[in-house]
């Protein structure tokens, strides 16, 4: 449906992203997971035609759209911001949407109607942008995208201006459309709790680079790299050196016992709800492990690894 073969972005002498290759099908929700400054935002633009790739190639359903205007490429998108007019009604901002499309007046009357039912925001045609709340105008935003009935459906970190109670039921609406409509969706974020929950696929980018793909599961339990290892996860992996190995450990991978092989000193113990958070001086690293109970700072503990990930050999 969409691929991408090594598309290349230069902004001036500085390489923006480095020779991407990727194949996303059709129906998938596919996530690219970065931080800050990865690329990630650069290549949606690029697949939206917003950018113009230094090289390389992008093609949706066969087409090379490399050349393409964004009004060219048959995508909706929605942006970080939502990108609704705010003189404008929701109703007017909705008709907006179609103004290039080639239907009659009352073909697009009809769609937005439709759309607007399906996306609950019916009841809100006649109100203004500010006077809606954040999860009224994602929808708005993400009815506007829709109502054009593309092949593809873009997505750029639409849950970051959401409050944390909004953002659970909003990505559970995000996937509910998708699937519903069936669309060929990318969606970038650098949340990697937000990426495992909702995509079908995870690309994860760095300086540019797409670093690994897979499902939510190998993404997680087998990160190809340190750098994948560090993005995934919410508390993050530690690393730490063993007999000559640089292994990665999560959390909840290490257990905390009387008789444990290893031994370390309590940095730090954070209450997270239904557990605590240790943070382990050991061998000049730092690991995490997670308790029932709360251990004072100062304290040593032993602990053994259940499982872990081998990263490299000296």
């Amino acid at each position: 449906m969409i691929t991408l073969k090594e598309v290349t972005k230069f902004f001036g002498s500085f390489k923006v992203i480095d020779s991407i290759s990727l194949n996303v099908e059709k129906g998938e929700f596919f996530v690219i997971l970065g931080k800050s400054g990865s690329g990630k935002t650069t290549l949606l633009r690029l697949i939206a035609g917003l950018e113009k790739v230094s090289s390389g190639k992008i093609l949706i359903s066969n087409e090379d759209v490399t050349d393409l205007p964004p009004s060219k490429r048959d995508i909706g998108m929605v942006f970080q911001s939502y990108a609704l007019y705010p003189n404008k009604k929701v109703f007017e901002n909705l008709m907006i949407a179609l103004e290039n499309s080639e239907i009659n007046k009352k073909d697009k009357e009809e769609r937005i109607i439709e759309i607007s039912k399906q996306l609950e925001i019916y009841h809100l045609m006649d109100k203004y942008p500010a006077q809606l709340s954040g999860g009224q105008q994602q929808r708005v935003a993400i009815a506007k995208a829709l109502v054009k009935r593309p092949k593809v459906l873009l997505m750029d970190e639409p849950l970051s201006n959401l409050d944390v109670q909004l953002r659970y039921s909003a990505r559970k609406l995000i996937k509910k459309v998708q699937k519903e409509f069936n669309i060929t969706t990318i969606y970038v974020t650098h949340d990697s709790n937000e990426a495992l929950a909702i995509a079908d696929r995870i690309g994860v980018i760095d300086k540019g680079r797409l670093l690994q793909v897979g499902i939510p599961e190998d993404i997680y339990n087998n990160p190809l790299s340190k750098e994948v290892a560090s993005l995934v996860g919410n508390p993050p992996m530690s690393f730490v050196k063993i007999d000559g190995k640089i292994i990665g450990v999560r959390p909840d991978n290490i257990i905390i016992k009387d008789n444990g092989t290893y031994e370390g000193i309590v940095s730090n113990c954070e209450f997270w709800g239904s557990y605590y958070l240790i943070y382990i001086d050991f061998i000049d690293n730092e690991v995490k492990a997670i308790s029932k109970e709360r251990i004072k700072e100062g304290s040593k503990v032993k602990f053994d690894f259940i499982s872990y990930k081998v990263f490299s050999n000296d």
